[in-house]
C-alpha cells in the first residue's frame, strides 16, 4: 500500500462496482447501500489515524486485489479443496477482505493464516465485517517481514526436504505458540500459497529481493505451491524517492520481476519454478500481477 500524509477520506472516492457491493452487504449484513457506506467510511477514518495508506483514502482497500492474478487464485482454490492440509498465507493483510473473499469461495477457514506489520488493522477488520474471533477465528500473527525473528532466510525446499507430517499436522498445533513468539518460521515448508498485495512495492530494489527469499522459505516444495499477487509496476522498471517521506521505492517491470525470481531468490534453477507476469491498468495505475509456481 503506499502511504499518503492526508488523515482525511475522501468519501466521493467510495466508489463499488456490483460484485463488491453484493459482497460487503453480505460480509457486514448491512443491506442498506448508504449506511454500508457511512460503516466503510467511519472505519476507514479511523484507520487513517493509525498509519495514512494512500488506499485507506481513496478506499482502494476495498477492491478484490487477490483476483488481479488470475491464475494464482484459481490455483489457491483448487489446493484448497485437493490437498489435504494445504495452509494459505495472507502477507500484509490490513482489514483481511482478500482473505475474507478466499474463504467465500471455499478455501478452508481453518488452514488461513493472516499477517500485517499493525495489529490495528486486523481488529478494525473485525469492526468493518462485525467479526470476531470466536466468530471468524483465523489466526493472526503481527510482525515486520524485515526482521529475521519473524521469517528468515533458508534456501528454498527440495521435494525430499517436505515435512514428514505434512499432511496430518494442523495449522493452529504449528502455531500454538504464536502469541508469544510472533513468528512465520515454524511454517517453513508447510505453506501450499503464500498472497500478498499492494505490499512489495512499499520496499526498495534489495528489500524486496530479501522479502521474495522469505517467502519462497516458506514456501512447500510440492509441485504446486504458489506465490501470488500483485503491486505498482512499470513498463520499464523504476526507482525513485516518495515524497512524502523520502523511503527509496522500486517499480519491476514483468520482465524485472522475473528476474528477481529465478536469478536471485532461486539462483537460476529455473526448473524449481514458473514465473508468470503481467502488466494492467487500475485506477489510471500500471499494476503488476504475478504468480510464482513451484514445478
Amino acid at each position: 500500500m503506499a502511504s499518503s500524509q492526508s488523515k482525511t477520506i475522501s468519501p466521493d472516492k467510495l466508489v463499488m462496482n456490483e460484485n463488491e457491493l453484493a459482497f460487503y452487504q453480505r460480509q457486514t449484513g448491512i443491506q442498506d447501500k448508504n449506511k454500508l457506506k457511512e460503516h466503510i467510511i467511519e472505519i476507514a477514518q479511523k484507520a487513517l489515524q493509525v498509519y495514512p495508506y494512500h488506499c485507506i483514502h481513496t478506499f482502494g482497500f476495498l477492491r478484490f486485489r487477490i483476483l488481479r492474478a488470475e491464475s494464482g487464485y484459481k490455483q489457491l482454490l483448487k489446493l484448497g479443496s485437493t490437498r489435504p492440509n494445504a495452509f494459505f498465507l495472507d502477507l500484509g493483510c490490513c482489514f483481511g477482505n482478500d482473505l475474507r473473499k478466499a474463504i467465500e469461495d471455499g478455501f478452508p477457514a481453518r488452514n488461513v493464516v493472516a499477517s500485517d506489520l499493525r495489529a490495528d488493522f486486523w481488529n478494525f477488520g473485525h469492526d468493518l465485517f462485525h467479526s470476531n474471533t470466536s466468530t471468524f477465528p483465523v489466526l493472526f500473527i503481527p510482525g515486520n517481514v524485515l526482521d529475521s525473528s519473524f521469517i528468515s532466510i533458508q534456501p528454498p525446499l527440495q521435494f525430499e526436504e517436505l515435512p514428514s507430517d505434512f499432511s496430518s499436522v494442523s495449522l493452529q498445533s504449528l502455531l500454538s505458540n504464536h502469541s508469544e513468539s510472533q513468528s512465520l518460521n515454524s511454517l517453513r515448508g508447510y505453506l501450499s500459497a503464500i498472497h500478498t498485495s499492494a505490499f512489495f512495492h512499499l520496499f526498495d530494489k534489495e528489500e524486496q529481493i530479501l522479502i521474495a527469499k522469505k517467502l519462497a522459505s516458506l514456501l512447500s516444495p510440492l509441485p504446486g505451491s504458489v506465490i501470488f499477487g500483485s503491486q505498482r509496476g512499470a513498463d520499464e522498471p523504476q526507482e525513485g524517492a516518495r515524497n512524502s517521506t523520502g523511503t527509496l521505492y522500486y517499480r519491476h517491470s514483468p520482465e524485472t520481476w522475473k528476474e528477481m525470481w529465478e536469478k536471485d531468490v532461486f539462483g537460476g534453477k529455473v526448473d524449481l519454478i514458473r514465473v508468470d507476469a503481467g502488466l494492467s491498468l487500475d485506477e489510471g495505475r500500471e499494476i503488476i500481477w504475478w504468480t510464482i509456481t513451484r514445478l
